[in-house]
């Protein structure tokens, strides 16, 4: 069933989930704030509700977006689209940044003091509530792109979100576990305080990198069969520079200097990074066939048959280009 033809209730069903989750997780961290800040920490309800406002107005945006393109009529060159994710990267932006903002100032506050398990005297969860509301953004990333894309896809672009919840979901999941290091009651380690700010950061910033692949994915064009050839190539350098690299390093080094060892995540990493990089091996001379193929330089330039279509466009629509039929009494003059 889909509403004007546009948005299935499926899909509208889950973006309204999707909304649940970012509250939910927004009134846990706020409560670990509150508890342990006091009422000076309820400010961080403002930048919540900014969330949700823009979270709102992107879906109703991409619903009459839906809507529009679906009653829009075929032509030999359709107005261009703005893709698989319609307006997703700016509600990830915007939700990652205040989520960053939360992570960062709760671990250098009071979140590594967080007792293992829950406590009535003190009166705020433990650790394992703190990682399962971090590690709610894993959940609302694979809703995100499960409720916001349109059901024209092709296989090519079913393949790039499949992909994408995949890739990123394990990443967010490695960041949760990451950030557990900190927690001194759980394994009762004191890390350096370099190494604490370098968690600490490449957590926020593998927080905000899906920012990446969603805003390519809102500028794929449905004018055109596939997405671009390229698209993995920039999320798989990101996640392999700026989380699988750091991660494996800190993670060696504290297995080095305090004998403590995640060693299921450490081969995660290890194995993402020879994968990323054989991935990238074998794609990159791909792209350059796949151009060859379809006609195209390096530059971009059009192909021959594309530029027919747009010359037989113009002409239709151009009257100084069509043919000029003669009159009756032209032909008899000539006749004569």
């Amino acid at each position: 069933m889909k509403i004007k033809g546009a948005v299935s209730v499926c899909e509208l069903a889950v973006r309204v989930f999707t909304g649940i989750l970012i509250v939910a997780q927004a009134c846990l961290l706020d409560y670990f704030m509150v508890t342990a800040q006091g009422l000076p920490a309820l400010g961080w309800i403002v930048a919540d509700l900014q969330v949700l406002v823009v979270f709102v107005c992107c879906n109703y945006m991409a619903i009459r977006y839906f809507f529009r393109m679906h009653h829009q009529k075929k032509t030999v060159s359709p107005a261009p689209e703005m893709g698989l994710l319609p307006y997703a990267f700016i509600i990830w932006i915007s939700y990652s940044i205040v989520l960053m903002a939360k992570v960062a100032y709760m671990f250098k506050t009071f979140a590594r003091s967080l007792p293992a398990e829950y406590t009535a005297m003190e009166g705020y969860f433990g650790t394992n509530m703190m990682k399962i509301a971090i590690g709610l953004s894993a959940g609302i990333f694979a809703l995100l792109i499960a409720g916001h894309h349109r059901s024209r896809a092709s296989q090519r672009h079913r393949f790039c979100l499949k992909w994408m919840q995949s890739h990123v979901v394990f990443e967010l999941l490695d960041t949760v576990e990451f950030l557990s290091i900190l927690f001194i009651n759980e394994d009762q380690l004191l890390v350096p305080f370099a190494v604490e700010n370098a968690i600490i950061t490449y957590s926020c910033l593998n927080l905000i990198l899906p920012f990446v692949g969603l805003y390519q994915l809102s500028s794929v064009n449905f004018a055109r069969t596939k997405p671009n050839e390229n698209f993995t190539i920039y999320q798989t350098l990101l996640a392999t520079v700026m989380v699988n690299i750091p991660y494996l390093v800190i993670r060696l080094y504290l297995w080095h200097t305090l004998n403590f060892t995640t060693a299921l995540f450490i081969m995660k990493n290890f194995i993402a990074i020879v994968g990323s990089f054989w991935e990238l091996r074998m794609f990159i001379p791909y792209c350059a066939r796949a151009e060859e193929e379809e006609g195209r330089d390096p530059e971009g330039k059009e192909t021959t048959e594309l530029k027919s279509l747009r010359k037989e466009e113009e002409t239709e629509t151009d009257p100084s280009l069509r043919l000029q039929i003669p009159a009756s009494d032209s032909f008899d003059k000539i006749s004569a």
